[in-house]
């Protein structure tokens, strides 16, 4: 089973590391700040991966989703450079498989969402 870590920026990106074999879901909830962001989208900006295998990204809960990608071996692409990103089902869950015995793998997420800041208490 593959496990992931998330970073989170307020409002901005959102930086998803996968590592191991199997499978892995990031809801589209989990890629908010705090409880005060509500992720209402998210696009695939950047993704770099090594593995023996093949990683595969889906939009979705599970592999029925749409397959946005596959990535062999070493690969690494970044759209922001072609000022452009993958907006395939962007309000989608995204999920990741790996045929590989490991591998490690970062996407970098463009998030919508809106934002209710803290009330001060006086």
């Amino acid at each position: 089973m593959a496990y992931y870590e998330i970073t989170n920026s307020l409002k901005q990106k959102t930086l998803i590391r996968v590592i191991g074999n199997g499978n892995a879901r990031i809801n589209l909830s989990q890629m908010a700040k705090n409880a005060g962001e509500n992720v209402q989208s998210a696009d695939i900006s950047v993704v770099s991966g090594v593995t023996e295998g093949v990683w595969k990204v889906y939009r979705g809960n599970d592999a029925n989703g749409n397959l946005i990608f596959e990535l062999p071996a070493f690969s690494n692409f970044t759209m922001t450079e072609l000022d452009s990103s993958i907006a395939n089902s962007s309000t989608s869950n995204v999920f990741v498989t790996n045929s590989g015995a490991t591998g490690t793998l970062f996407i970098q997420m463009s998030k919508t969402s809106t934002f209710t800041p803290a009330l001060d208490s006086v």
